[in-house]
């Protein structure tokens, strides 16, 4: 999984609030989302969310992370519809 991928992942479970919420709505396995979190915590050298067995919540850094996170993936996309020419005709 590229870090694109994992931003995106990161940047569902905390929308959702939860691992299984996320994986649900991206199609993947449990299991995948909570390794792509894993090895995004371990890439950043941070925990990005505090998790007990009733609430995942981000952490300050992880907080952090997510506006940039969405913000970054919003920049991706948006140079993709470009790229793509869907930005050549007005709506």
């Amino acid at each position: 999984m590229d870090k694109f991928e994992a931003m995106r992942v990161f940047v569902e479970v905390a929308d959702a609030s939860s691992f299984s919420g996320a994986s649900r709505k991206l199609g993947l396995s449990a299991p995948a989302v909570t390794r792509a979190i894993g090895r995004l915590e371990s890439t950043m050298g941070v925990r990005l969310f505090e998790r007990t067995t009733r609430h995942v919540r981000l952490t300050d850094s992880g907080a952090r992370f997510f506006d940039d996170a969405r913000r970054i993936l919003e920049e991706v996309e948006q140079a993709e519809a470009m790229a793509a020419g869907s930005y050549a005709e007005p709506k």
